[in-house]
């Protein structure tokens, strides 16, 4: 299902702001939606409608919440500082209301209750008492009425209305977490979670570390991704419509504590510096551990399809993925290897002029729910996933700058301790660290987004472990 929905179109005066800058989502092969780049529309400019706050702000609770309970995935990694804010909703304070036909916000029996009536928008609330940068925010939401396609949920690090994260989900069980940075929106991370989303009332737990945002719904990891585009700034509350233009949301029980923890930056969003941009040095470092250059058919054990969505053969001297419809993904590994550090090199041919695709190359295999994936398309869309217990964590996504349209690429991936780095013809397109996973075997990765037929070839392959 293709997600989308509106950003940043005006702002209403002090802290309730609207929007207006469309969003689609990228799914991958296995119906779990990658996100993708927003296509841009005309902002709309319209005069914001004044008005002032009747009520001064309450002054923020400064004692710390021993109710509050760090999820096990975080333990040890930040724990629970000062009570920065505290807000049950029972009395006018932080929160601006009004009532505007399109959109608003009321204080209502003890709950801040936030409604649109504008198709693909949002709106959101900032508290107007908060610029740090580590934070864990605590949240109950429940569905009022309107369209269960909606978007919920908290922002943090908040500068303006060009610049903030939100971590959401909505009661049709999509899961996200955004950025709007310089007035541009990008995904972070986009996925279904029926299982864990409930279609009426969920408690939401957000934590802005460093450069690591995760979000939790329900007790459960619903996401967690790297960022570092935005270090500091405001939090606040969040909601989105799509098609359907009627949403109403009640927010109740809003606590925001000081995260305590060594947040180091972990990532790199994009490759700025020219440290760490060069290829590894395969001459002096590392020695050949294993190569197939797929001349002889069937030769290995590596994974094969024949399915009515898939097909793998060894054609034109290549290994050949046969992909016949959207939102598949194909992954073959050898099977034969069990390896840590490692570079992996290939030759990728596409075949056909479908640009909106996905190949490259794999790393820690353990199985087909666990491993790494460092892979682009012809669309100049670059990404980085672990698969965990078969689900999808994005740890870089986005369309980069370089022109990946030809039709054959050689391509490197390098897995050296928690660093995944992805090198597209020599160039670096994206390095990010993680330690899920330390060892495992390799292989090659295909598939489609909205296309329903791509034909990728993979040759040449070598595979390098340190000498």
């Amino acid at each position: 299902m293709k997600k989308k929905s509106c950003l940043i179109g005006f702002v209403l005066m002090f802290v309730l702001g609207a929007c207006s800058v469309p969003k689609l989502v990228k799914n991958d092969p296995t119906a779990t939606p990658k996100p993708i780049e927003p296509t841009t529309v005309p902002t709309i400019q319209v005069e914001p409608t004044a008005f002032v706050p009747t009520i001064a702000p309450t002054e923020a609770s400064t004692e710390t919440a021993p109710d509050f309970v760090v999820p096990a995935d975080l333990e040890g990694v930040v724990s629970v500082g000062e009570n920065i804010l505290s807000e049950t909703f029972d009395e006018a304070g932080l929160w601006i209301t009004s009532d505007d036909p399109e959109f608003g916000a009321s204080l209502i029996d003890g709950v801040y209750r936030m409604y649109l009536n504008k198709a693909n928008w949002m709106v959101w609330s900032e508290s107007g008492r908060i610029t740090s940068g580590d934070i864990i925010m605590d949240l109950d939401t429940v569905f009022v009425s309107g369209a269960t396609e909606n978007n919920q949920g908290m922002i943090c690090r908040y500068i303006d209305d060009e610049n903030f994260y939100m971590l959401t989900v909505g009661n049709d069980g999509w899961v996200e977490i955004m950025k709007v940075v310089q007035d541009e929106q990008s995904s972070l991370f986009g996925e279904f979670m029926k299982d864990i989303v409930d279609p009426v009332t969920n408690h939401l737990q957000g934590f802005c570390l460093g450069d690591r945002l995760v979000l939790y719904i329900n007790g459960i990891l619903g996401a967690d991704v790297r960022d570092s585009d935005l270090a500091f700034g405001d939090a606040g509350l969040i909601i989105g419509s799509y098609d359907d233009p009627q949403v109403t949301i009640d927010f109740d029980n809003f606590n925001v504590y000081e995260a305590l923890g060594d947040f180091a930056t972990a990532s790199t969003a994009e490759p700025a510096a020219e440290d760490g941009r060069s290829l590894p040095d395969l001459v002096n470092d590392w020695e050949l551990n294993y190569s197939d250059n797929f001349d002889t058919p069937n030769s290995g054990n590596w994974t094969s399809y024949d399915e009515d969505d898939a097909v793998t053969t060894w054609r034109n001297g290549r290994f050949a993925f046969d992909v016949y419809d959207s939102k598949i993904t194909a992954i073959s590994a050898t099977n034969e290897l069990t390896l840590t550090d490692v570079v992996v090199e290939a030759d990728i041919y596409r075949v056909g002029d479908q640009l909106e695709n996905d190949m490259g190359l794999i790393c820690r295999y353990q199985d087909t729910d666990n491993y790494y994936s460092l892979s682009f398309g012809n669309d100049n869309y670059v990404t980085i996933y672990k698969t965990v217990d078969g689900d999808w964590i994005s740890l870089f996504n986005k369309f980069v700058e370089t022109d990946l349209s030809a039709d054959y690429h050689k391509v490197t991936i390098s897995c050296i301790g928690t660093e995944l780095a992805l090198y597209v013809d020599n160039q670096l397109q994206a390095k990010v660290n993680d330690s899920e996973f330390a060892t495992g075997d390799i292989g090659l990765i295909a598939g489609t987004y909205e296309s329903d037929r791509v034909t990728l070839e993979f040759d040449n392959l070598t595979v390098y472990i340190p000498k």
